[in-house]
């Protein structure tokens, strides 16, 4: 999705694993945007063990799944020792790949050094949709991709990504540096919601029909809302996505109430997603990270555990 929006502004350069980019190269991935027509994707590709070998990009975006210290580490090893180090943009759920991604690169450069490098959180808020099917894979989105950036670390300002990003169409929200973990808060906020749901195989739309599910969705998120309270952070307003107002709104209004509100909090939150359940793939990443910052804090959070559980009863893969 990046490589494809992104090229309107900007050379972009992809890499893959030798199955992926021989699939690019072969005309077999699509990108399906809503209202549009399916189109062939066409983009410069690489094999990832290849990159390093061409002169340094001015950024790099990692879209790679969590957990991203191993990711950094492969591809930041390679400027070691030389004059650019570009920016790292991190978009991966979650509020831990923040501080994964310092720790990756103080490992490399050591602490001094790694204070120069710009590591940028990228919010992503459109759902992605990856289906594969007649040895074809299909990217489906819509537009316009919405993002907001903040930067975690590094010196010097972050106009020139924010103007790449806006040149391609991107509608763009910059906050301070000083609101990153507030960034990463208010996201984890909406990553939790629909997730009660999602853990009984249900969309959000569904599973907020059903009063036992919702309850466990208002519990869960209050669980939350004291946890991010408990480490003085707070939440932040989104374009469309108001999430301070629903942290409010969640922390003080009687359960009872919540359930009248149901059906426009569910269309709210479920923009663009439909009928599809919410990916639990990630759930480590979701109440689990609540339930283990809550530990951290001393906190218990018992909703976000049973959900979690059960999550995970879901992905055989994953031990329990």
């Amino acid at each position: 999705m990046f490589a494809s929006e992104l090229k309107k502004s900007a050379e972009v350069l992809g890499t893959a694993k030798e199955r992926d980019v021989k699939m690019i190269k072969d005309g077999k991935v699509f990108v399906e945007k809503e209202e549009e027509a399916v189109e062939q994707f066409k983009g410069r590709t690489i094999r990832d063990v290849d990159f390093g070998k061409e002169a340094a990009p001015d950024a790099i975006i990692l879209a790679t799944k969590n957990p991203v210290s191993e990711p950094i580490k492969f591809y930041y090893r390679k400027f070691r020792g030389g004059q650019k180090i570009p920016p790292l943009l991190i978009s991966q759920n979650g509020i831990t790949a923040s501080e994964e991604a310092i720790a990756a690169i103080n490992e490399i450069f050591g602490k001094e050094e790694a204070k120069n490098i710009q590591i940028i959180r990228t919010i992503l808020f459109n759902p992605v949709e990856k289906k594969e099917g007649g040895n074809k894979t299909f990217i489906k989105y819509s537009l316009p991709i919405k993002i907001a950036l903040a930067k975690i670390s590094g010196n010097g300002e972050i106009k020139d990504i924010v103007r790449m990003f806006k040149g391609a169409g991107f509608q763009v929200t910059e906050f301070p540096q000083k609101q990153a973990d507030n960034l990463e808060f208010s996201k984890l906020f909406l990553n939790l919601m629909g997730m009660a749901a999602a853990a009984r195989g249900l969309s959000i739309k569904k599973g907020f029909k059903e009063k036992e599910v919702f309850r466990e969705e208002v519990e869960a998120l209050r669980e939350y809302i004291r946890v991010v309270k408990a480490t003085g952070g707070r939440f932040l307003n989104f374009p469309s996505y108001p999430v301070n107002f629903l942290a409010f709104l969640f922390s003080l209004l009687p359960l009872t109430f919540l359930m009248l509100l149901r059906n426009f909090i569910a269309g709210l939150i479920s923009q663009e997603r439909g009928e599809k359940p919410k990916d639990l793939e990630e759930i480590d990443y979701y109440n689990g990270a609540v339930v283990n910052l809550g530990n951290r804090l001393q906190i218990e959070t018992p909703i976000n555990e049973t959900i979690y559980r059960r999550g995970l009863e879901k992905l055989p893969q994953k031990p329990l």
